[in-house]
């Protein structure tokens, strides 16, 4: 049988190689279309950085106005001094006087304005305008009556990236003795650490810039000033092209042969292994129900053993569910390791074995928590019974040398008095136990109803729920998202809310969990959804965004419902944007993964919520059919604070372009978190900046003040925001 495997595994290998020849050689990519991409993306990425500099020069010289005509005061560090992103910021700024004398200079000791810099702002000052370069963002910038402008100036040979922005009060809020007059200057060198930020940014390897055409190997893109005249030339390496192999294209031949091969050797192994799979289920179904460590029924084990007592128990008989919780046993896998932990756990289950009747069914639920289900005569002989179990783990373990402490805080659920199911009798005794470990290390305490407060508040809950849904009580706020500029609104998210006629505001995260545990987060979901679509008819040019919770991805009638809440709308499917976090793969990846294909399937986007936040990882991203990762707020409020604040948020929009998946950063409150996410190269914002949830109606009144104009819209609300913050 050896020799037959190992035949069956030469076979299998060579069908692999064949395949992965094949999908080479279909796969070759073309060097001209690769050569092409890298050119657009290098335009790209140069443009986007020439407008993030031209707007660091306006946000600069608004600041400036403020301080009024007298410069002499001006606070070099704060208005000239680079800061933000280290690979993107300038290296040298000035501030010149309508004479084309120096007011003010970045370094101090730079006091002789560049004869190219120098009379690249003549030429702005005489346009009275920025030119044919102005980028998409300068001209929406250029929509508040501010003059801004970037070109590539050569400098001693060495080419750099100079803004220029005139100091003035905006039109909506006219500074005082505004320095009007005055020019703002911004230079930055195309130096090697831009370049390799470019680089990065356009996906391309040793990026560099040449002022000679032909000074290197490799392919060129040629850069342009304002006025059409060549500057220079980014050059690059493409990656190493070995050619294909003419005996490559064999391996399909001797492929196919293999596969017959691995088939008629497949079809012997399954007639001899057919024999022995019913041993191996049963083995299976031991092994899915046991605790490997302890050799113990596991939780859906002794859930079972308990239903089954439940209907064998005999009227003059109390059924004891104990849940026994370890006290502070994380401490023990922290200081001593989890191989000593796990030599304790062995042998807790050993002294529970001891303590309990023989007749007592004992099982591990979780790392650190047993149950044991058993029957007594009274209820005094059950906390006779759990205080020995208590008395009996409190002894030390001597593990490996080690000397270990450890306690227990037990909750009993005694049935029928509890509760005469499962789900009761298991709720109450957690109760209990999580009681007794407040109350102190290796304390016994059996359920009773002053312990109800939690499980009527959820209940309470519960009912009022149902009667809301069922009454149309609840409501759906919407919050903006805007693009990367944070100029123009883009789409919002809807978010659910619920205001009671007695509590007043119920928290989302208060009634959305008890919708989960009582079975209404479908109902819950679908009018969220059905709300949020049909108020989307009112602004179509935005796409709405709409929470999944794990349980709606789960459950096998979601697509349906989104398919026919899209058909009620009438809403284009490209503009829903369904956001799922990783709980979804937990219980069943791979169900979860089919269902979000089919809902990819209907035209709607998905995206990845809170990522980074909880169990992210590389392989969510390759498996789940997403579009979209939309970065947790506890990554964005460290940006301006910490100089390393921006160091994990790059990785991750650097790890969605390169996956193809656009990027949006949520909780942005600060203009400086915007312009940091900007240079990051996010594609999307969201937070109080721009504003805050706000109804239906109130969003669309919102749309219509900005007649048209989302960048009003979104400016408006920023405005309010900001209103309402100040002190």
């Amino acid at each position: 049988m050896s020799r037959s495997l190992l035949a069956l595994a030469g076979a299998l290998a060579c069908g692999l190689v064949c395949v992965a020849a094949v999908v080479f050689l279909v796969a070759h990519p073309d060097k001209d279309v690769a050569v092409e991409r890298m050119r657009a993306a290098i335009g790209r990425a140069f443009v986007e950085y020439r407008s993030v500099l031209g707007n660091a020069a306006l946000s600069r010289a608004q600041a400036i106005a403020v301080q009024g005509s007298d410069v002499l005061s001006l606070d070099v560090d704060t208005h000239l001094a680079p800061t933000g992103l280290p690979r993107f910021h300038h290296r040298a700024a000035y501030l010149i006087r309508p004479d084309g004398s120096l007011a003010a200079s970045y370094p101090a000791a730079e006091r002789q304005i560049p004869a190219a810099v120098a009379a690249f702002v003549s030429s702005v000052r005489a346009d009275g305008a920025p030119g044919r370069g102005t980028t998409r963002s300068e001209a929406a910038l250029l929509d508040r009556a501010v003059q801004v402008q970037t070109d590539v100036v050569p400098l001693e040979r060495e080419p750099a990236v100079v803004a220029v922005a005139q100091v003035a009060g905006t039109a909506r809020r006219p500074a005082a003795g505004a320095a009007s007059g005055l020019t703002l200057v911004l230079v930055r060198p195309i130096d090697p650490p831009l370049l390799k930020a470019l680089g990065d940014m356009a996906g391309v390897r040793n990026l560099r810039f040449d002022v000679e055409s032909e000074s290197g190997d490799g392919p060129v893109h040629t850069q342009t000033d304002s006025r059409g005249r060549i500057v220079g030339w980014f050059g690059w390496e493409l990656p190493a092209n070995e050619g294909v192999p003419p005996w490559l294209w064999l391996l399909p031949s001797v492929g196919g042969a293999a596969f017959l091969g691995f088939a008629g050797l497949s079809f012997v192994q399954i007639r001899r292994a057919a024999s022995g799979l019913e041993q191996i289920e049963c083995e299976l179904r031991r092994i899915a129900q046991e605790d490997p460590l302890t050799g113990m029924p596991n939780r859906r084990k002794i859930i079972a053993v308990l239903g089954l007592a439940l209907k064998e128990r005999r009227p003059d008989e109390i059924l004891v569910f104990a849940c026994i919780d370890l006290d502070a046993f994380k401490e023990v896998n922290e200081v001593l390791g989890h191989d000593i932990g796990d030599r304790v756990i062995a042998e807790v289950s050993e002294r529970l074995r001891a303590a309990l009747p023989d007749s007592t069914s004992i099982g591990r639920i979780d790392g650190d928590e047993f149950a044991a289900v058993t029957t007594v005569r009274s209820s005094g002989d059950a906390l006779d019974i759990a205080h020995g179990c208590a008395l009996g783990l409190a002894a030390p373990f001597h593990v490996r040398g080690q000397v270990v402490h450890v306690t227990a805080s037990i909750g009993l659920a005694l049935a029928p008095r509890d509760g005469t199911s499962a789900h009761e009798l298991i709720r109450r005794a957690d109760l209990a136990a999580r009681a007794a470990k407040k109350a102190g290390r290796g304390h016994v305490l059996a359920f009773h109803h002053g312990l109800e407060d939690e499980i009527n508040e959820r209940r309470f809950i519960e009912q009022e729920l149902r009667l809301a849904l069922a009454r149309g009580a609840l409501t759906v706020a919407y919050q903006p998202i805007v693009a990367g500029d944070g100029l123009r609104m883009v789409g919002a998210e809807a978010l659910v809310r619920w205001h009671h006629h007695a509590r007043g505001n119920i928290p989302p995260g208060v009634f959305v969990a008890v919708a989960e545990q009582a079975g209404l987060m479908i109902e819950l979901g679908e009018f969220v959804l059905r709300r949020a679509l049909a108020d989307a008819r009112d602004w179509p040019d935005l796409f709405i965004a709409i929470n999944l919770s794990p349980i709606q991805v789960r459950d096998r009638g979601l697509v349906r419902a989104v398919a026919s809440a899209l058909a009620d709308s009438g809403i284009e499917p490209s503009r829903v944007v369904l956001e799922i976090t990783e709980g979804v793969l937990i219980d069943n990846p791979e169900e979860a993964k089919l269902r979000l294909k089919e809902l990819r399937a209907l035209g709607v986007k998905i995206a990845l919520d809170d990522f980074g936040s909880g169990y992210s990882s590389l392989s969510y991203l390759r498996r789940l059919p997403i579009d979209k990762l939309k970065i947790d707020k506890e990554f964005v409020s460290p940006l301006g604070r910490s100089a390393n604040g921006g160091v994990i948020l790059q990785a991750i929009v650097a790890l969605g372009r390169a996956l193809g998946l656009s990027v949006l950063a949520e909780g942005v409150e600060t203009e400086e978190q915007r312009l940091l996410l900007r240079l990051a190269g996010c594609d999307e914002m969201q937070g109080f900046l721009f504003a805050r949830p706000m109804p239906a109606s109130s969003f669309l009144d919102s749309i219509r003040r900005g007649a048209a104009r989302p960048t009003d819209v979104v400016t408006h609300a920023a405005d309010e925001v900001a209103s309402a913050l100040e002190p």
